[in-house]
């Protein structure tokens, strides 16, 4: 959409105008074209597919995120089920999805409404919450941070944007420790 001096609506920049539509350049001020537009430059190579050598680190990262949402759907299930032993029959977390603290805290709530003097179940939950903590980093660390994949390690950056070297080994066992957790808070 342009208006009479035939500028674009978006930019303030004159654009060329053809039946309302502007012509030219695939950018919005006009500038140089960025590589991920595909779509706009046929002929352009296309990323690379990964490695063979890194597909056993790509399926333990895949097992990782499998085994996070696993660990968030029985926590919220789990919730769902105490709340209705107790008379609620809210939706967990209404309109949006709480992340795990959200959830731990609120289980960490009822847990204590149903067993006031025994605190072993309420020690399980501080000692499921300091594994958790720890599991988050990591994620953060080897998801957020993830940059390539070699035969047997991943290569992250940390928050501080230093090199950091995950092996394989070490994503299975954290994918171990975060069943291990989903089975204690399906035991509660």
């Amino acid at each position: 959409m342009t208006d009479s001096n035939r500028t674009s609506a978006s930019t303030g920049f004159p654009t060329p105008v053809d039946d309302g539509t502007p012509v030219g350049h695939p950018t919005p001020a006009g500038g140089p074209a960025s590589s991920d537009q595909l779509e706009f430059f046929p002929d352009a190579s296309p990323c690379l597919a990964p490695s063979a050598a890194g597909a056993a680190v790509t399926g333990a990262i895949g097992d990782f995120v499998l085994a996070w949402g696993r660990l968030e759907q029985t926590t919220a299930a789990k919730l769902t089920e105490m709340r209705q032993s107790f008379g609620d029959v809210r939706a967990i977390g209404g309109r949006i999805r709480p992340n795990m603290q959200k959830l731990l805290a609120e289980l960490r709530a009822l847990v204590a409404m149903r067993d006031r003097l025994d605190t072993q179940a309420l020690d399980l939950i501080t000692d499921i919450d300091g594994s958790l903590q720890r599991a988050a980093q990591f994620r953060l660390i080897a998801i957020d941070g993830a940059q390539d994949a070699e035969e047997d390690r991943l290569i992250c950056r940390d928050i501080k944007n230093g090199a950091v070297e995950i092996p394989c080994e070490e994503i299975a066992r954290e994918t171990r420790q975060l069943e291990r957790i989903r089975e204690q808070i399906a035991a509660l």
